[in-house]
Formats: structure tokens, sequence, C-alpha cells
């Protein structure tokens, strides 16, 4: 394919050699300079044989781990991202709940993925951010400052309900989400003048800590099977993850390395882990089965990456990547044996996947309009679409609704 800057590169050659044929008659010396510069561009015609690019064993660069079939030279060759269009998104009852600044300070809406029936739930000179829809749809729990102190609140997705207050402490609570159930929510708490995990009922009542240690234990998410929670821990002076029975309290460390390993996503199945590492130098994502073993290197490049958000079906991985410079969106096979799909490219901030229930489709954040807006693309890298048009504030932080 020609790209654009193939594409300027020959048409200024083009002009190169109508000024010459001009004066073809005048010198010899002319007819030689003809003759090279035609050589010089026959060397550069745009094609992918041609074109080297980082990464790539056609550019004389070595890969670095030495295999030729690692994904090293399949992430350089990702699927442009189209540009994006006004044209209203084909999937029927879907909703995305986000964040936006629009009108003055960061609420909670939610929104049909059409754009139609934006509903604001949150009002309030406060903050609102960090979204997360209940099992059943029909909640979302956020974390707000409108107390002078980030707690955790939930109010009814349809609006008109004044949000629930969860935890009431003076310190610091963050990173909750719901059980698989919906009846209970992990977070993480500074309450006790250090992180530890904590799980609560939704009405507030039956609070209970987990984790007690003197280290920082951050980052818990729930397996689906609701009696595990995965979190990670600098306990024993690196960055692990570890995972609690929170019937038992058996502790279980999941990861081993040096280097620090961080941000766990359970599968949809509970039985594997996605994880961000820097065991091989530099932040990539990694998948381990709950017992540890079958280990998999899923992303392989010199920049970090990070964020891994699992597709519904268990097949896919969506992560971000600053391997150009800035954050981009790509996906990933779960079993890393595909090559991946790029799903933004552009020189500003991409960030904060969302899949759809039916793992076709992602929702995420992007700088790409001057302010940050939320846009729809489909899992394979087609029919990009700009969903928020709020061009004076942020729209971010976008999570797609359950079925």
């Amino acid at each position: 394919m020609t790209t654009p800057r193939n594409q300027t590169y020959w048409r200024r050659n083009e002009e190169k050699l109508i000024d010459l044929r001009n004066y073809r008659n005048r010198t010899p010396l002319v007819l030689i300079l003809i003759v090279l510069l035609l050589a010089a561009l026959a060397c550069n015609l745009p094609g992918t044989d041609l074109l080297g690019v980082a990464g790539d064993p056609g550019n004389g660069e070595e890969n670095p781990d030495g295999n030729s079939n690692d994904e090293v030279s399949s992430i350089e060759r990702p699927a442009r991202a189209p540009l994006p269009t006004n044209t209203p998104y084909p999937t029927p009852n879907g909703r995305i709940a986000f964040v936006s600044s629009r009108d003055g300070n960061h609420e909670i809406y939610v929104s049909n993925i059409d754009g139609s029936n934006l509903i604001r739930l949150t009002n309030h000179e406060g903050d609102d951010t960090s979204p997360v829809w209940h099992p059943n749809g029909k909640l979302i729990l956020f974390l707000s400052n409108r107390e002078d102190n980030w707690d955790i609140y939930y109010t009814h997705a349809d609006g008109g309900f004044t949000p629930t207050r969860v935890t009431t402490e003076p310190c610091k609570d963050s990173y909750a989400s719901w059980s698989p159930e919906g009846n209970r929510i992990v977070f993480e708490s500074f309450r006790d003048h250090n992180w530890e995990i904590y799980i609560i009922d939704k009405d507030g009542t039956n609070l209970r800590r987990l984790t007690n240690n003197p280290a920082g234990d951050t980052h818990p998410v729930w397996a689906p099977d609701g009696r595990h929670i995965a979190f990670t821990s600098n306990r024993n002076g690196n960055s692990d993850i570890y995972i609690i029975d929170i019937t038992s309290n058996f502790l279980t460390r999941l990861t081993f390395s040096e280097a620090p390993d961080s941000d766990p996503v359970w599968s949809p199945t509970g039985e594997k882990i996605a994880f961000r590492s820097h065991r091989d130098g530099n932040a990539e994502i990694y998948v381990v089965n709950t017992d540890g073993s079958g280990l998999t290197r899923i992303t392989n490049n010199r920049a970090e990456d990070s964020m891994p958000v699992w597709s519904e079906d268990g097949t896919k991985i969506a992560f971000r990547s600053e391997r150009d410079g800035d954050w981009d969106i790509f996906v990933a096979a779960a079993d890393g044996k595909s090559d991946l799909i790029r799903l933004s490219e552009n020189t500003t901030f991409d960030g904060y996947p969302s899949w759809s229930p039916n793992s076709l489709h992602l929702a995420y954040q992007s700088e790409v309009e001057g302010d940050t807006e939320i846009f729809i693309i489909n899992a394979d890298g087609s029919a990009l679409v700009r969903f928020t048009f709020n061009n004076i504030s942020f729209d971010g932080f976008p999570v797609w609704a359950p079925n």
C-alpha cells in the first residue's frame, strides 16, 4: 500500500523529473543526472518488501529474542486505524457509562451507543469518577470526593435517584468493584494508615479487612467464582500478584519474579489471570493459570505495554502501548499465538479500553481531536466511530454495560 508519506515523496521527485526534462538538450551532464535520479526513485518505490519498519527483520535490525516467530515481527505490522466519522453505531441496546466535565466538574453519565438518551447520573460540586456497572446492569458504582474525601457510592443507571454512600471513613477508599453476585464490594483503602484490601456489603455493613500487612496491598479484583480476590502486594520486597480465598483467608502467591508484577485481571472463566510485568526488562503483558503454571508472554516490545482487559469471550486481550512514543490501543490473542491488531494510530493519548458484551467492539478515550473524547471501534480495527462530541471538556473512562 502506498502511504501518504511515500505519495508525497513520489510527487516531489516526479516534479524534479519534469524540471530536468525541460533541460534535456542542454548538456550530457543533465542526462547523467536523470539516469541517476531514476535509479534512486526505483530503489525507493513504496512496497511492503522495500520499506523497513522498527523490529522488522527486513530493515537489518536483529530480533532481540532471536526468534523469528515471536511477537516482535507481527506487532510492528499493525492494521492502520480508520479515521473517525459521525455515522451512528449499529449496535442495538448497548449503553456506556463514562465520566464527563461538560457541566463544570467530573460527573457520571450514561448514554446509548448511538448517542441517544444521555442521562446525567450525578450532580454535585465534588468530582465523581471511576464508574463500574453492577452485574445486573441497573446500578453503577463510582468514587466521589463530594465529602472532601474519596469514598464509594452507587446510583441507579436510569437516573433520578440520590446516590447511596457506601463508605464513610476520613481516609481514601478507591479501586472499588462489585462481587459477581452484586451484593458486596471489594476496594483498597488507606483507612488503617496503610493500603489494605477490604470487602463490604452493598448497604455499607459487614466491613471486613482481608489483608493485614505492613506492606501495601492494592488493586483488588474479584474472581468470577465470587470466592477469590487477586491483588498486588509488595509484602516480599517486590510487587507480586497474590490470590486470597475470602472464605478460608488462605493466601496464595501467584508470581515470583524479581521484577515488579502488577495489575491482575481475571479471565471470564476464572482460570487465568492477565497482568503486567517488568520481568524481561520493561513492562509487558503476560497470562498465567491461577495455579501459577502456563506462563505466556503476550507482548514483546521495547516500549511499555499495560492495562490489559479481557474480552468477554476470553479469546482476546486489549491493552495500551507506547511503542510509537505515545499511548495507543492494541488487541492481542489471549493465547499469544496470533498477530496483534492495532486499533488506534495517532500522536496523542489513547487509553482505557472497554469491551462490548459480545466481544466485537471496544470503547476507549482519545485526545486525537484535541480534547478528550470517547470512540468506539470494531475489534478488528474497522468502523471507528466517535461516541462523544463535547469539544470543550473531558469525556473519558468509558465502561460498556453488561447484557
